[in-house]
């Protein structure tokens, strides 16, 4: 697996970060939070900087589709977002994660999508469930264990029996917040009129290692579609 760096990103990293022109002024720097990376990630912008994609995908312009594979547990895609060095492991950070899925896909077959951040030996985030789990499981909840080719055996998956939602559909868009400092997370969806999930990890992350965002399945036979992924992740005052 070949780790490299986004040009583009590291630039505006250091505009950010670094640009006497980005800073706050003392009445508004305690109020505000500070915007470190962003990014709209389209299936063809997936395909260019991703630092590993399975290659049991196929690429359109309107969808990154992963089919059934051998390996359970298996990453599915991981992309480089803040290099090492860059942030203080102290940094209180906030991620947001949307997604977009194939609704055919999350109705119809097994397709548990993990959306996780790592700072390359660590994972931990939010675990996005199809239809059929409903009546077992809430639609997302928790997870964590350590980021490599494949999660654990026992990968970590976090209170994944309640609470359960009325509605029964598939809603396509699932809204994660991470945030890394307090090791806490959540997951909305539109169920119920809206449905939130909260989450406590046990790991730690090291922002001053890098941080990357990796995506799992659970069985080797699911499917997932993805449509998009916007990831925000801000400096908190």
């Amino acid at each position: 697996m070949k780790f490299f760096p986004v040009v583009s990103t590291t630039a505006f990293l250091t505009i950010l970060l670094f640009s006497p022109e980005s800073t706050f002024s003392a009445d508004s720097c305690k109020a505000q939070e500070k915007l470190i990376y962003h990014q709209t990630m389209t299936p063809t912008w997936l395909e260019a900087h991703a630092s590993y994609i399975d290659s049991s995908h196929t690429t359109t312009t309107e969808q990154l589709t992963f089919n059934a594979g051998s390996v359970d547990r298996a990453a599915l895609l991981k992309v480089p977002m803040i290099p090492a060095g860059v942030l203080h492991y102290t940094a209180p950070l906030t991620v947001k994660i949307v997604v977009s899925h194939d609704v055919s896909i999350g109705t119809t077959q097994d397709s548990d999508v993990s959306y996780g951040v790592s700072d390359g030996r660590s994972v931990f985030g939010i675990v996005t469930r199809n239809k059929d789990d409903y009546g077992g499981s809430p639609p997302c909840h928790g997870f964590e264990s350590n980021s490599g080719t494949s999660l654990s055996e026992h990968e970590g998956w976090i209170n994944y029996s309640l609470p359960r939602v009325s509605d029964s559909f598939y809603p396509g868009q699932f809204v994660i917040t991470l945030k890394l400092d307090e090791r806490w997370g959540s997951c909305y969806t539109a169920h119920d009129g809206g449905f939130v999930k909260t989450t406590a990890f046990t790991k730690r992350l090291m922002p001053n290692k890098g941080l990357t965002l990796e995506l799992y399945k659970h069985g080797a036979n699911e499917r997932a579609g993805i449509k998009s992924i916007e990831v925000t992740i801000l400096q908190d005052a």
